[in-house]
């Protein structure tokens, strides 16, 4: 049977997960048809490791976490530990954006391996392959999305830890 906080837990992580999703077009961050090329497929597989992969790790990780919370009739509950109940299967859905952090952060980190540059664009990728320009790519922001990333990840892992003790 599943707890009220894991529900909570579900539906949070994938509306966050679905939000990360629709970004993606600006990126083409899974661009299967131009996997020929290098740049392309060094961000596909950046992408279906951090967009795909560990999220499913993560997510069955907190689950996991999460079954020591109350099974009971919410009804049963008070306001505090509703509030509790809440916050702890929200917060691990967090993680979510801490996966879109990291991918920015290799992006911004490492440009020139996930995307060419506007003067080497071949003419049969120019119009439908972004550049590191069009983008506005900027390696300044690498270790802030790195940061945050780690801050995200770090408290949508404790957060169930430390609740369901």
């Amino acid at each position: 049977m599943m707890t009220a906080t894991q529900s909570i837990f579900i539906l949070f992580y994938a509306i966050f997960w679905g939000f990360i999703a629709s970004v993606q077009g600006r990126w083409k961050m899974f661009h299967w048809p131009l996997i020929k090329y290098r740049h392309v497929a060094n961000r596909l597989a950046l992408s279906f490791f951090l967009l795909n992969i560990l999220p499913v790790l993560f997510f069955a990780m907190a689950f996991f976490m999460l079954r020591n919370t109350p099974a009971n009739e919410t009804s049963q509950w008070n306001w505090g530990e509703t509030i509790k109940q809440v916050f702890t299967g929200v917060v691990p859905a967090l993680a979510v954006f801490g996966f879109y952090r990291l991918w920015l952060a290799a992006v911004e980190l490492w440009p020139t391996l996930f995307y060419q540059c506007k003067n080497q664009q071949g003419k049969a990728i120019k119009k439908i392959e972004p550049t590191i320009e069009k983008l506005h790519i900027n390696k300044k922001y690498g270790p802030w999305n790195l940061l945050f990333a780690l801050l995200y990840l770090l408290i949508a892992t404790v957060t169930p830890w430390l609740l369901t003790r």
